[in-house]
């Protein structure tokens, strides 16, 4: 299978991550900066941003992927909506400073909560954050990743709102969309005109174990049809940690 890949590197085995980056042509989506731990030092933020500058490799499709833990966007409480979209800002100043083609972003959305009027103040919500955060950083893209959601409708519903906005696209977590009980089919097909990023790796069919590729019991001959089908060219993270794992899954991608 042929595949635009991008991996996480690994700023302890540099030299390897980009051993595999130049085998396989892959891009980087930098997972330092959603750490706490990261963010808020400083220091360590400027280190790690110098580190990744100073590297003699492509970086026009890297990628960053932003806070998720404990964000809050359109928190009803303003004192977390405000630090909450500190952060969220603070990934996309992160993500210009490193000269990012785009930013992923979890949707905020509370898990099983599915009522109409959640969904409603949700989507108002997002709709009138993400059309702020596109207008404020025009150069950088915004990929809208399915995490919760039991069906792709709140985000396509979502990016329908957002149309005027050509920097704010989908990304889909194909994992993320084989534990639910919609078909990865109609997640793909739902998703296809929006997509502009994806995230790949390999599970139980119950938990997100964040496998590598192959390890677990996602058909991936399926997924290889979906996008054959849809034919779309974009960078497919393959979202797991470690060289030993990337490494499998660059092959085990390769071989289908």
């Amino acid at each position: 299978m042929k595949g635009r890949w991008s991996i996480i590197p690994d700023i302890s085995d540099m030299d390897r991550c980009l051993s595999l980056s130049q085998e396989y042509n892959t891009a980087f989506e930098y997972n330092d900066f959603f750490w706490p731990y990261v963010y808020e030092d400083k220091d360590e933020t400027d280190k790690r941003i110098r580190f990744y500058e100073d590297l003699d490799r492509d970086k026009t499709r890297d990628t960053l992927h932003g806070v998720f833990y404990d964000i809050a966007m359109i928190s009803t409480d303003s004192v977390i909506r405000k630090r909450s979209r500190e952060l969220v800002e603070q990934s996309m100043d992160i993500a210009s400073r490193l000269n990012c083609k785009g930013v992923v972003f979890h949707t905020g959305r509370l898990a099983g909560l599915d009522t109409d009027e959640y969904n409603r103040i949700w989507l108002d919500g997002m709709s009138e954050y993400m059309s702020e955060l596109s207008d404020k950083y025009k150069d950088i893209h915004i990929y809208i990743e399915n995490t919760f959601e039991k069906s792709p409708k709140p985000i396509v519903d979502l990016v329908n709102n957002l149309k005027g906005h050509n920097n704010v696209y989908i990304c889909l977590d194909y994992a993320h969309a084989c534990l639910t009980d919609t078909d990865p089919g109609e997640w793909y097909d739902a998703f296809s005109p929006y997509i502009g990023h994806m995230h790949i790796n390999d599970h139980d069919m119950k938990s997100d174990l964040h496998l590598a590729t192959g390890d677990g019991k996602i058909n991936y001959n399926e997924f290889k049809d979906l996008v054959l089908r849809y034919g779309t060219d974009v960078n497919m993270l393959i979202e797991v940690n470690g060289y030993d794992k990337i490494k499998h899954s660059l092959e085990y991608l390769k071989a289908l």
